[in-house]
């Protein structure tokens, strides 16, 4: 089973961007948008770091025996990019304050970016708290 080790920063703009060393293309491609900037907000805050946020990733039915993710991401289509429904531990939808409100993270957008990064679409997506 593969663990992909995922770090988001969040930049001077305000705008969450994964860390893609060497990514060959403009640097705006790799924004977190569509409920991916949220899910980043969420991770930060339960690691207590604002401004950054690392994650374990596995995927499909792939699960860190031992651990239980913080959030699975289950794909509900593809297109440009891939909608996922996101669904935090004890099946609870993640919630996040974001400028003062609350915020649902019901879905979250993924760019074509996820195939340089992950190598495909999966069809779920587990996040962990790196230990």
């Amino acid at each position: 089973m593969k663990i992909f080790h995922l770090t988001f920063n969040k930049e001077a703009d305000g705008d969450w961007y994964i860390d893609f060393p060497g990514y060959p293309f403009a640097h705006h491609n790799l924004m977190m948008v569509a409920g991916a900037n949220h899910l980043c907000a969420y991770v930060a805050n339960m690691e207590g770091h604002p401004d950054k946020a690392c994650v374990d990733v596995t995927l499909d039915s792939h699960l860190i025996e031992g651990r239980q993710p913080i959030v699975t991401m289950e794909r509900t289509n593809k297109g440009y990019g891939a909608t996922y429904n996101c669904i935090g531990a004890s099946g609870r939808v993640p919630v996040i304050n974001w400028n003062g409100k609350d915020i649902e993270i019901t879905t979250a957008w993924l760019c074509p970016v996820t195939l340089l990064v992950l190598f495909k679409y999966p069809k779920k997506i587990n996040l962990y708290i790196p230990q």
